[in-house]
Formats: structure tokens, sequence, C-alpha cells
């Protein structure tokens, strides 16, 4: 019986070490991963910003979406009234 006791904590142990080595190593490869498109990379050219037409998108955006709510309580009122 002890000796079944101790193989199966030498394979536990075993088992931990494999899933430890393996997770160690992924962490290293994605360092080097990091590092290496750090070293690599385009440098990002920055955009101007056009404030005047981000609020032009944002009015057309909020526009749009007071169309579909307008819409979908068309829908519902409809439907409800069609359930009378």
């Amino acid at each position: 019986m002890e000796d079944m006791v101790a193989e199966s904590v030498k394979y536990t142990i075993l088992g931990m070490g494999v899933v430890f080595l393996f997770l160690y190593t992924l962490v290293l490869l994605l360092r080097l991963q990091k590092n290496l498109i750090a070293r690599y990379k385009p440098e990002s050219c920055s955009v101007p910003v056009d404030h005047k037409r981000a609020a032009e998108m944002e009015h057309e955006e909020l526009k749009r979406r007071k169309k579909v709510a307008a819409m979908m309580a068309a829908i519902h009122h409809h439907k409800k009234r069609q359930g009378q």
C-alpha cells in the first residue's frame, strides 16, 4: 500500500513539473515575441484628428439611433395592438 502511495506522489510531482516547465517555456516565448514585435514594428504615424468631422459623425450616429429606436417602438406598439 505504501508503494502505491509513493508511486502516486512521484507521478503527481512529475506531472506538475511537466506542466510547470511547459507554462514557463510558454511565458518565455511570449516575452521573446513581445520584444521582437516592439523592436521591428513600424512607428505609428499620428493622424491629425478633425474634431469638426468627428462631431458630425457622432451627430449622424445619434440621429440614426433615434430613428432605429422610433422604428422599434412603432413595431412594438403594432404587435401589442395586434394581440388585443
